[in-house]
Protein backbone atom coordinates (compact mmCIF):
# COMPACT_ATOMS: atom_id res chain seq x y z
CA UNK A 1 0.00 0.00 0.00
CA UNK A 2 2.74 2.56 0.76
CA UNK A 3 4.32 1.78 -2.91
CA UNK A 4 1.30 1.95 -4.11
CA UNK A 5 -0.39 5.49 -2.92
CA UNK A 6 2.94 7.07 -1.74
CA UNK A 7 5.92 5.68 -4.03
CA UNK A 8 7.61 4.26 -1.01
CA UNK A 9 8.98 0.59 0.06
CA UNK A 10 9.89 -1.13 2.89
CA UNK A 11 13.26 -1.24 4.29
CA UNK A 12 13.95 -3.73 7.64
CA UNK A 13 16.69 -2.22 9.51
CA UNK A 14 18.14 -5.19 11.54
CA UNK A 15 19.82 -3.73 14.97
CA UNK A 16 21.09 -4.88 18.05
CA UNK A 17 19.80 -6.17 20.45
CA UNK A 18 16.57 -7.03 19.24
CA UNK A 19 14.57 -10.03 17.44
CA UNK A 20 16.71 -9.76 14.69
CA UNK A 21 20.10 -8.75 14.95
CA UNK A 22 22.63 -12.11 14.62
CA UNK A 23 22.87 -12.94 11.17
CA UNK A 24 21.04 -16.87 11.50
CA UNK A 25 17.88 -14.27 12.47
CA UNK A 26 18.77 -11.77 9.36
CA UNK A 27 19.03 -15.03 6.92
CA UNK A 28 16.06 -16.27 8.41
CA UNK A 29 14.45 -13.01 8.14
CA UNK A 30 15.22 -13.21 4.25
CA UNK A 31 14.20 -16.61 3.66
CA UNK A 32 10.62 -15.43 4.99
CA UNK A 33 9.62 -12.12 3.14
CA UNK A 34 9.15 -11.76 -0.25
CA UNK A 35 12.22 -9.93 -1.62
CA UNK A 36 9.62 -7.74 -3.58
CA UNK A 37 7.80 -6.41 -1.38
CA UNK A 38 10.82 -6.04 1.44
CA UNK A 39 14.13 -4.87 1.33
CA UNK A 40 17.13 -4.23 4.10
CA UNK A 41 18.53 -1.41 5.78
CA UNK A 42 22.08 -3.41 6.38
CA UNK A 43 23.88 -1.67 9.58
CA UNK A 44 27.84 -2.71 9.07
CA UNK A 45 28.28 -1.39 12.83
CA UNK A 46 25.64 -3.55 13.96
CA UNK A 47 26.28 -6.12 12.33
CA UNK A 48 29.84 -6.53 13.01
CA UNK A 49 28.95 -6.02 16.78
CA UNK A 50 26.44 -8.87 16.55
CA UNK A 51 29.41 -10.74 15.35
CA UNK A 52 28.38 -11.31 11.94
CA UNK A 53 30.62 -10.99 9.11
CA UNK A 54 29.60 -7.69 7.16
CA UNK A 55 31.31 -7.79 4.19
CA UNK A 56 30.56 -11.88 3.43
CA UNK A 57 26.72 -11.11 4.27
CA UNK A 58 26.61 -7.75 1.74
CA UNK A 59 28.24 -10.05 -0.78
CA UNK A 60 25.54 -12.89 -0.28
CA UNK A 61 22.66 -11.02 0.18
CA UNK A 62 23.08 -7.49 -1.42
CA UNK A 63 19.91 -8.26 -4.06
CA UNK A 64 18.62 -7.30 -1.08
CA UNK A 65 20.04 -4.56 0.79
CA UNK A 66 18.94 -0.65 -0.68
CA UNK A 67 20.32 1.39 2.70
CA UNK A 68 23.59 1.05 4.49
CA UNK A 69 24.41 2.52 7.71
CA UNK A 70 28.06 2.82 7.71
CA UNK A 71 29.67 2.53 11.08
CA UNK A 72 32.59 0.86 12.75
CA UNK A 73 32.85 -1.27 16.03
CA UNK A 74 36.37 -0.75 18.25
CA UNK A 75 37.77 -4.43 18.50
CA UNK A 76 39.08 -4.26 21.55
CA UNK A 77 36.32 -2.55 23.61
CA UNK A 78 34.08 -5.04 21.83
CA UNK A 79 35.59 -7.89 23.33
CA UNK A 80 35.48 -6.45 26.70
CA UNK A 81 32.11 -5.09 26.70
CA UNK A 82 31.11 -8.96 25.25
CA UNK A 83 32.88 -10.41 28.40
CA UNK A 84 31.32 -8.08 31.14
CA UNK A 85 27.88 -8.68 29.02
CA UNK A 86 27.38 -4.99 28.68
CA UNK A 87 24.08 -4.01 27.46
CA UNK A 88 24.22 -2.27 23.99
CA UNK A 89 23.16 1.04 26.15
CA UNK A 90 26.17 0.73 28.52
CA UNK A 91 28.58 -0.49 25.45
CA UNK A 92 27.53 2.66 23.23
CA UNK A 93 28.03 5.08 26.37
CA UNK A 94 31.56 3.32 26.40
CA UNK A 95 32.36 4.44 23.01
CA UNK A 96 32.39 0.63 21.30
CA UNK A 97 31.76 2.68 18.08
CA UNK A 98 34.60 4.30 17.23
CA UNK A 99 35.34 6.26 13.45
CA UNK A 100 35.75 4.61 10.51
CA UNK A 101 39.22 4.80 10.06
CA UNK A 102 39.51 3.03 13.50
CA UNK A 103 37.54 0.16 13.59
CA UNK A 104 37.42 -3.73 12.77
CA UNK A 105 35.80 -2.84 9.39
CA UNK A 106 37.74 -2.85 6.72
CA UNK A 107 36.07 0.30 4.93
CA UNK A 108 39.04 -0.58 1.47
CA UNK A 109 37.29 -3.87 0.81
CA UNK A 110 33.82 -2.52 1.49
CA UNK A 111 34.42 0.35 -1.08
CA UNK A 112 35.89 -2.47 -3.43
CA UNK A 113 32.50 -4.37 -2.71
CA UNK A 114 30.23 -1.83 -3.83
CA UNK A 115 31.98 -0.82 -6.63
CA UNK A 116 32.01 -4.87 -8.37
CA UNK A 117 28.28 -4.86 -7.25
CA UNK A 118 27.33 -1.65 -8.58
CA UNK A 119 26.01 -0.39 -5.16
CA UNK A 120 23.24 2.53 -6.36
CA UNK A 121 20.76 2.04 -2.93
CA UNK A 122 21.28 4.76 -0.07
CA UNK A 123 24.08 4.96 2.47
CA UNK A 124 24.48 6.80 5.54
CA UNK A 125 27.47 7.50 7.67
CA UNK A 126 26.56 6.75 11.42
CA UNK A 127 28.31 7.03 15.15
CA UNK A 128 26.29 5.40 17.94
CA UNK A 129 27.25 7.66 20.66
CA UNK A 130 25.43 8.04 23.38
CA UNK A 131 25.45 10.37 25.46
CA UNK A 132 27.10 12.76 23.37
CA UNK A 133 28.91 16.19 24.80
CA UNK A 134 27.51 18.77 22.07
CA UNK A 135 31.23 19.19 20.57
CA UNK A 136 31.92 15.91 19.88
CA UNK A 137 30.25 15.03 16.80
CA UNK A 138 31.34 16.99 14.31
CA UNK A 139 35.33 16.80 14.44
CA UNK A 140 34.26 13.39 14.16
CA UNK A 141 31.63 13.57 11.25
CA UNK A 142 34.43 16.43 10.14
CA UNK A 143 37.51 13.42 9.86
CA UNK A 144 35.17 10.37 8.97
CA UNK A 145 34.00 12.76 6.13
CA UNK A 146 37.84 13.55 4.94
CA UNK A 147 38.58 9.74 5.32
CA UNK A 148 36.23 8.92 3.32
CA UNK A 149 36.87 11.09 0.43
CA UNK A 150 40.54 9.83 1.03
CA UNK A 151 39.97 6.34 0.57
CA UNK A 152 36.90 7.07 -2.61
CA UNK A 153 33.95 5.97 -0.52
CA UNK A 154 31.41 8.60 -1.17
Amino acid sequence: LAKEKCGLRTVFHPHTETYVQYEPQIEKFLEDTDPTLVGVCFDIGHHAYCGGEPLGFLRKHHRRIEYLHLKSVNPGKLKEVQQRGTSFAVATAEDVFCEPSEGAVDFLALRDLLREMDYEGFAIVEHDMYPAPFDKPFPIAKRTRAYFREIGLG
